[in-house]
């Protein structure tokens, strides 16, 4: 009989702070990202959060496939379009 693999062998899941060092953040932030359902979904065995490596990879996915650029509106594709001059207060002083 066998016996079930420990943590470090299951690499399949990733535990918070394997999730953590992968993110380049911490355990805590990774525990309100999941407390406010901004983060894969884990489940709890015994004490241990732990995440479902598929899960961990399409979310990943998905937030990269909804990521704007963060150069917007130093190329041409998202600048704003041109304003034209409006009519205020100078135009209606002249009068």
């Amino acid at each position: 009989m066998t016996s079930p693999p420990s943590e470090s062998d299951d690499s399949t899941h990733l535990t918070v702070p394997e999730l953590a060092a992968r993110w380049k953040t911490t355990k805590s932030a990774i525990y309100v990202a999941r407390h406010r359902g901004k983060a894969p979904a884990g489940f709890k065995r015994g004490t241990t959060v732990l995440f479902p490596l598929v899960e961990v990879e399409a979310w990943e996915a998905e937030r990269m496939a909804v990521d704007r650029p963060s150069h917007r509106g130093t190329t041409v594709e998202h600048r704003p379009p041109e304003r034209t001059a409006r009519r205020g207060r100078a135009s209606a002083s002249r009068g």
